[in-house]
């Protein structure tokens, strides 16, 4: 017998131990959790497990990096909400496994303990009155738990870990951006306020146009009814530009973007890359073939080239974009669901060519997921390492593409009890690590023990990736950050 062959054998050996000593008493939790879920009458996604750990990874990246750093009182507050709902999700999570009454009614007591907590916490923290704790810190729990069971509410479309970092990322961005629209919060300068004015206002333009396109009738559901209500959306969005920045907000936004060469030059790279993926998916579906793993995996190559390109050039650029594609992208698919002719039915042929198997209930979230992914290195503080922010670009756009392409070309070794491969899992490994390589290599990025610290947070990610059954876009990058914040000594 070959090395190679030894090699593969003790990986799946080692696996099969932390199968049988780790997640086998997890999963009978897991079970009880399920029965609940069908005494509720909630159809969740079809998966392997709930994912009930996924609720501790976003308060655990905001936790430990307003540790590491002197953060803005926009992150405290963030950190203080993440705190307050990883709390109620401790207690949800006991009690799922004892009653489905958790998932029906939620928990009041929980939800007025867990405000409590992130209102104490942001009292002393972030050193705010009263009238503040009372609007921002004690509703977070409420909402969170009202949401989730919304979400809950489709049918098969999230497990319960996807929905809970669904609701999380949700409520803490929503209670930050009314923060900062009310109270103005975080760090002061006129590309700061630029940037924050025009991503509140696209999203609550959007936020309008979707609750617009909810409450319409049937028989009103027209193109000149759209038309109509993008013409009002686009006149709330330049009123709200005024009200934030004032009379200058358009020559402002215009130098913002066009003065600096280097942004230029980005903007137009990225309008290239918008064009070709266009042309693409417009050409596949027209011949309505269906696409392969593979071929979505493209997609996530040229979305990774927008965000590697924005995060190592211009920051400040690459959080506006980040917040405007993050908007439209909602938009189309409100578009898509509101069956708008001829507009949703051409969406819909697009959705039915690229969609995956983990697209089978009411929303196509796969491409939002990919987006957040790739975006998720953002929510690191300024004096974090750019690498730090690079986590999402490397596990979804380089590491999870490069696996799927040369699990499938060349993959053999099948993980104990997955259908993933070894070889997929150690080429996701190398392409991460060859990526940040090069990017020293040639000066494009400096950082100190790079190589070293891509390494320990490849492999963390790629081990998650092949044993986990939730979805890749969503967790990987997660896993990525958390895994670069505790070598955050080696830099």
């Amino acid at each position: 017998m070959d090395s190679t062959s030894k090699f593969y054998q003790l990986l799946n050996l080692s696996h099969k131990v932390i199968d049988k000593k780790c997640l086998k008493p997890l999963s009978k939790y897991d079970n009880l959790v399920t029965q609940n879920l069908h005494a509720a009458q909630i159809n969740t996604r079809p998966a392997g497990a709930n994912g009930l750990w996924c609720f501790t990874l976003l308060p655990t990246v905001l936790i430990v990096y307003s540790l590491q750093y002197e953060v803005s009182l926009a992150y405290k507050l963030a950190t203080c909400v993440s705190v307050g709902l990883l709390f109620y999700n401790i207690l949800f999570h006991i009690f799922i496994s004892i009653t489905s009454l958790a998932l029906t009614t939620g928990l009041g007591a929980g939800c007025l303990v867990s405000g409590l907590i992130t209102s104490a916490l942001v009292y002393n923290v972030g050193k705010e009155d009263t009238l503040f704790v009372l609007f921002f810190a004690l509703p977070p729990p409420f909402i969170f738990c009202a949401l989730l069971q919304h979400l809950l509410a489709y049918p098969k479309t999230f497990t319960l870990g996807e929905a809970v970092i669904v609701a999380q990322s949700a409520v803490i961005a929503g209670t930050v951006l009314v923060a900062q629209t009310m109270c103005n919060l975080g760090d002061k300068g006129t590309d700061v306020d630029l940037v924050n004015s025009v991503v509140i206002t696209v999203l609550s333009t959007v936020g309008l146009i979707v609750t617009a396109l909810y409450f319409l009738k049937k028989d009103t559901r027209t193109v000149d009814l759209l038309i109509y209500i993008l013409t009002a959306a686009a006149a709330f969005a330049i009123i709200q530009l005024y009200a934030f920045l004032g009379v200058t907000c358009i020559p402002d936004l215009f130098i913002f973007l066009f003065i600096h060469p280097t942004r230029v030059k980005l903007i137009a790279f990225w309008a290239c890359l918008v064009l070709v993926a266009v042309f693409v998916l417009v050409l596949r579906t027209k011949t309505a073939v269906k696409a392969t793993t593979v071929t979505r995996k493209a997609f996530h190559l040229l979305a990774a080239a927008v965000f590697t390109t924005g995060i190592l050039s211009d920051l400040r650029l690459m959080e506006m974009a980040a917040g405007i594609g993050f908007g439209l992208l909602i938009l189309v698919e409100a578009l898509r669901k509101s069956n708008i002719e001829p507009i949703s039915p051409a969406l819909q042929s697009a959705f039915l060519v690229y969609s995956d198997e983990k697209d089978c209930g009411e929303f196509a979230l796969t491409p939002i997921y990919m987006y957040c992914g790739l975006g998720f290195g953002l929510v690191a503080p300024r004096e974090a390492p750019t690498l730090e922010r690079l986590a999402g670009v490397l596990a979804v756009g380089v590491g999870d593409a490069a696996a799927s392409w040369f699990g499938k070309r060349y993959g053999h070794t099948k993980w104990h009890g997955q259908n993933r491969t070894v070889e997929g899992t150690l080429f996701n490994i190398l392409s991460q690590v060859m990526t940040v390589y090069c990017l020293g290599l040639f000066d494009i990025m400096d950082c100190n023990n790079a190589v070293l610290r891509t390494a320990v947070a490849a492999t963390a990610s790629s081990l998650v990736e092949a044993k986990t059954d939730q979805v890749d876009n969503l967790i990987l990058p997660l896993i990525n950050i958390i895994a670069f914040q505790f070598t955050h000594f080696m830099s």
